[in-house]
C-alpha cells in the first residue's frame, strides 16, 4: 500500500507541476505591435516633452532565441513650427534586445539641408528649412525675420507647398519646392488682394 501510495503522490506532484508550467505560459504577456507604440510614444514623450513625434515604422522579428519582438522607427522633431526644425528618427526594440541601439538618424540640425551630394526634400521639416534657405528665397527669409512668420507646409505629391504667414503682416509668402531640392516658385501674396478674390 505505502509504494502506491507514493507513486500517486508523485503522479498528482507531476500534474501539479505541469498544470504551473503551461500556467506560466498561459500568462507570460503576447508581446502587441500596440505595446511596442505605447511604450515608445511614452519614453519619447518623457525624453522629448516638447517635441512633436510619431510612429514612423514597427517591423516585427524574432531574436536568437526565437522570441518575437518589435523594431520600432520613431520621428521627433523639435521646433516644428519654427524656420529651423530639428528632425531625428530613433529606432527601439521592444521588448529590449541584447543589441546595442541603433543612433539615431539626423534628418535636420542646424537649419542646413541638403549641404552636400544629390538634394532630396523628403521630409516637411526640410522643405521648411529650403523655402527660406535656398538661393532665390531671400525675400522670404527677410519676411520671416520681420514679422516673425511660421510655416505652413502641403505635400503636394512631387513637391512641397511652404505658406509663411504672420497675423500682423499685411502679406504672406507662398514657396513652391521640387522634392529634387529645386525652388519652383516664390510668390508674394497682400492679404487684402487674397481675401477679394
Amino acid at each position: 500500500m505505502g509504494l502506491r501510495r507514493e507513486l500517486l503522490l508523485i503522479i498528482m506532484l507531476l500534474l501539479v507541476i505541469a498544470l504551473l508550467a503551461s500556467a506560466v505560459g498561459f500568462f507570460k504577456p503576447n508581446v502587441e505591435s500596440a505595446d511596442a507604440a505605447k511604450f515608445v510614444l511614452e519614453d519619447l514623450a518623457v525624453k522629448y516633452p516638447n517635441a512633436d513625434i510619431s510612429i514612423l515604422d514597427t517591423k516585427p522579428m524574432l531574436n536568437s532565441q526565437g522570441e518575437k519582438y518589435f523594431e520600432v522607427k520613431a520621428r521627433v522633431t523639435e521646433g516644428l513650427y519654427t524656420p529651423c526644425p530639428e528632425r531625428e528618427h530613433i529606432y527601439y526594440d521592444y521588448p529590449v534586445q541584447n543589441f546595442v541601439p541603433q543612433p539615431p538618424d539626423v534628418i535636420t540640425r542646424g537649419c542646413e539641408v541638403c549641404t552636400e551630394g544629390t538634394c532630396i526634400l523628403s521630409f516637411p521639416e526640410e522643405a521648411i528649412i529650403a523655402s527660406h534657405t535656398f538661393p532665390g528665397t531671400e525675400g522670404v527669409a527677410s519676411f520671416i525675420s520681420a514679422w516673425s512668420a511660421t510655416p505652413a507646409v502641403r505635400d503636394l505629391g512631387s513637391e512641397w507647398l511652404v505658406k509663411w504667414d504672420s497675423a500682423s503682416s499685411p502679406d504672406y509668402y507662398s514657396v513652391s519646392l521640387g522634392k529634387s531640392g529645386e525652388v519652383l516658385n516664390v510668390t508674394k501674396t497682400e492679404k487684402e488682394a487674397a481675401a477679394t478674390q
